[in-house]
């Protein structure tokens, strides 16, 4: 049997930051994220992380975003202000920046989840989508004058301008 003082132990840090005292806080934070992310597959359930209400110095946030990485994508929303929404290098993992309109940051989270809820349509919303594409089937599929006719036609590839009236017998 072996004892335990002769079992080899050698640690590694997979980033240099987080050995440094200044990123003392990054190594909490991961295991907050790796327990979201566990309930976000196992449960479905969404959790966010707002980053101005954890003890972090802007270098470790710096650090954290470094860390994560960034993803394939990246949007940008404009309300009241800059909204940024990127997906980081771990899937399910986005990292999203409230500006105010100076371009100041205002707050800034993680949020574990499929989709951002900024990024979801409003149940509202969906409805009154319903109605505007029922109107503009409508419109596309009666159309009601010959402008309309004539414009539809000529979307189709028909050419007026081509056509002698005597080919249309």
């Amino acid at each position: 049997m072996t004892k335990l003082n002769e079992i080899p132990i050698h640690v590694e840090f997979f980033n240099e930051n987080i050995a440094n005292e200044s990123t003392s806080m990054l190594l909490p934070i991961l295991h907050q994220l790796v327990a979201m992310h566990k309930s976000l597959i196992s449960s479905g359930q969404c959790n966010i992380l707002d980053l101005r209400h954890e003890p972090l110095e802007l270098e470790e946030v710096a650090a954290l975003k470094d860390l994560l990485g960034a993803g394939e994508i990246n949007a940008n929303l404009t309300a009241l202000g800059l909204t940024n929404i990127s997906e980081t290098s771990i899937s399910g993992v986005w990292w999203i920046t409230h500006y105010n309109p100076d371009g100041k940051i205002m707050s800034e989270f993680i949020e574990i989840t499929t989709c951002p809820e900024m990024l979801k349509s409003f149940s509202q919303d969906l409805d009154l989508a319903l109605v505007r594409l029922q109107s503009k089937l409508s419109k596309y599929a009666n159309p009601t004058t010959a402008d309309e006719i004539a414009r539809r036609l000529n979307e189709l590839g028909f050419d007026f301008n081509t056509v002698l009236p005597s080919s249309l017998n």
